[in-house]
């Protein structure tokens, strides 16, 4: 036995001098203990869109926030009403338009199976996928449908283009490099995929953002019939940008993944079915339940106010509700203060009345304790000579959404401190002889789970103790103590890997 059979009280109360210092950065541990899938892209679907598609393969664009070599795809049925059978799905490497580079194209299976039927409210997980690709190397989806879908599960608003075959012909061009058979739809809308996942170290965290319109990257114009093009292809709502803040730092590993619908509300479902379901009732599913999630930030009452449903006091207590899930979840929660609205085009939105709302909103938000963190979005936004009205230089044209610029100086705003991290692996640990014994001391052995990692042979010296040693979540760490005349001395401590 390594402990003492006398005075065990006195010995367990003299605890080994545990200095801690960090690791180099060379030498930290890419991971706390094994690798797992968590989120590298998501969207949160929004709806079903009418008509589906029938005979046809469909293209369409996803952007990772992570690198990888090994995937895994999420084919979303949410919304839909009828069982959906995906007869051959692909995976590539973007070109351009809606090529893909040959070399990279990958089948995707379910089960071993290159089909899978999924029914309505359901989704289906890939087999893994050995693909290699760097964090924001666009990658293609393709999906064939021999047969109908009914309405197609969708996030209405996305911010790339998405191409399909002409409908009822039948053609499989899921394993077609070449854009040829391809033609670009009306609607930047993604069909069906909902999620790609990524092997990634356990202590990547990641962070949902919830919200509307301006979390999912829209941008408006001054004509509701002239689209804004800006942020097609762009990557650039503020959760793009704050996941390129993150790569270039040399803090913590974050996925950031955006769970953004245009037109959401807090308390009720949209508007219209492509605004999605109320973030009250979505909140679990498009946040909670991702795998990795450590922080959830929230931005959103602007449709709650503009579309007249709701005032101050309604969207404070929604934004309770959902902090009060957050936290009961064990998840850090971040909320941003309501965006510039003054003056919008859309006139519920930016009048008087909205105005006050919004402010009152924002008064609650700044409130201490009101989450874990505040991102003041509106201080970054608002003109400075016109509190209230967005700043020319960061309006789309509808006085509401940000344009790229005003997306990057709101992903600017989020201080990196404020994101919760997964566990990191502890670092290491220099052990020493506790005083009491080194006037005696012959020697000490040191063990990490019965691994000898040193010894220790003058009264002053020390043995550092790596946790990147073993996989065990509790690591114990034992010194074998000799003294002169030939008695032994056993101490321990468990002590936990991972930190954070």
């Amino acid at each position: 036995m390594d402990r003492p059979t006398a005075r065990r009280g006195l010995h367990a109360a003299i605890l080994l001098l545990l200095a801690f210092a960090l690791l180099p950065a060379a030498a930290r541990a890419a991971d706390c203990t094994t690798p797992r899938w968590i989120p590298s892209w998501s969207t949160s679907m929004s709806d079903a869109a009418t008509g589906g598609f029938d005979g046809q393969t469909v293209r369409e664009i996803i952007t990772p926030h992570v690198a990888g070599t090994s995937v895994r795809l999420h084919l979303s049925n949410r919304f839909g009403t009828q069982s959906v059978t995906f007869d051959h799905v692909t995976l590539g490497r973007r070109l351009a338009g809606a090529a893909v580079i040959a070399s990279t194209l990958r089948p995707v299976t379910f089960g071993g199976e290159v089909s899978v039927a999924v029914a309505p409210g359901t989704e289906a997980i890939s087999d893994p996928i050995a693909i290699r690709f760097s964090a924001f190397q666009q990658l293609t989806v393709s999906l064939f449908f021999a047969d109908g879908t009914g309405p197609a599960t969708e996030h209405f608003v996305g911010r790339h283009p998405a191409y399909a075959t002409q409908p009822g012909r039948g053609v499989d061009a899921t394993g077609d490099a070449a854009e040829g058979a391809f033609d670009e739809l009306d609607s930047t809308a993604t069909f069906f995929a909902s999620q790609l996942d990524v092997l990634a170290p356990a202590s990547t965290g990641v962070v949902v953002a919830l919200g509307d319109s301006i979390t999912d990257g829209y941008a408006g114009s001054p004509s509701p019939l002239a689209i804004n093009r800006e942020p097609i292809d762009a990557d650039g709502a503020y959760p793009d940008v704050l996941q390129r803040r993150v790569l270039l730092g040399r803090g913590p590993a974050f996925a950031i993944v955006n769970a953004g619908i245009t037109g959401n509300r807090i308390l009720e479902d949209g508007l219209i079915a492509v605004h999605g379901p109320s973030a009250l009732s979505r909140l679990r599913s498009d946040a909670l339940a991702l795998a990795g999630v450590t922080t959830v930030i929230i931005l959103l009452g602007a449709n709650d106010l503009g579309d007249r449903t709701a005032q101050s006091a309604q969207v404070i207590a929604g934004l309770k509700d959902l902090v009060a899930t957050v936290r009961a979840a064990g998840k850090r929660v971040l909320v941003g203060t309501m965006t510039p609205m003054v003056g919008a085009l859309s006139e519920t939105y930016g009048d008087a009345q909205a105005q006050t709302n919004r402010e009152q909103v924002n008064a609650w938000i700044r409130s201490p304790g009101a989450a874990d963190g505040v991102i003041d979005f509106d201080a970054v936004l608002t003109d400075p000579g016109d509190p209230g009205r967005l700043r020319s230089a960061y309006d789309s044209g509808d006085g509401l959404h940000p344009n790229l610029a005003g997306y990057r100086v709101m992903a600017d705003a989020v201080a990196l401190t404020l994101l919760k991290a997964q566990p990191q692996l502890r670092p290491s640990l220099k052990v020493t002889v506790p005083a009491r014994y080194r006037s005696r001391l012959r020697s000490a052995v040191v063990t990490i789970d019965g691994r000898r990692v040193g010894a220790i042979r003058t009264p002053r010296g020390s043995v550092w103790v790596d946790f990147a040693m073993g996989r065990r979540a509790v690591a114990t760490v034992r010194t074998r103590i000799t003294l002169s005349g030939g008695r032994t001395v056993g101490l321990s401590r468990r002590i936990a890997r991972c930190v954070g």
